[in-house]
């Protein structure tokens, strides 16, 4: 009986610090909210017009 009272507080303890960090860090736990997902947009479009402006590297004897 002690086992499974000490096991359901910890389970309790565990889901609380869970629904904390949900709540105050979404990031932690995969949650991404309008805004997060507004800037990781950005940043890839950002991503792929520096690879589209990337000056291509010089050719080399084993590519000819």
């Amino acid at each position: 009986m002690e086992l499974a009272i000490v096991m359901g507080v910890f389970f309790l303890v565990m889901t609380m610090i869970f629904v904390f960090i949900a709540l105050f860090l979404p990031e932690w736990v995969g949650i991404s909210g309008k805004k997060a997902k507004d800037i990781m947009r950005e940043q890839t479009e950002g991503e792929i017009e520096a690879a589209n402006a990337a000056v291509p590297a010089p050719s080399t004897e084993a590519n000819r």
